[in-house]
């Protein structure tokens, strides 16, 4: 399964230093977010990603030093489940 955003939504977001504001045209909700949840919006923004590839294209792009980083691989994934119930992002 791959993650992507949610159908029809269209995300304006703007940043400051290490925080990003996201707005989900869907809800009405803005949303808060650190730097690496705001990369996880971008990286699915260009296309739909298993869990695994999406960890790999974030560990690249934040230069991360150890791709498998069992730590970093669950931080992915607990801020995918995090995005999915603020209804950014779902399954496809």
């Amino acid at each position: 399964m791959e993650w992507r955003l949610t159908s029809s939504q269209a995300i304006s977001y703007c940043s400051w230093d290490d925080e990003w504001v996201f707005y989900n045209n869907l809800s009405g909700d803005t949303h808060l977010l650190g730097s690496v949840a705001a990369q996880v919006l971008l990286e699915l923004r260009q296309s739909s990603l298993n869990a695994l590839l999406l960890t790999e294209a974030l560990a690249r792009r934040l230069q991360a030093e150890n791709v498998t980083d069992k730590e970093f691989s669950f931080q992915i994934d607990h801020l995918l489940n995090e995005l999915n119930t603020l209804g950014l992002i779902e399954f496809s």
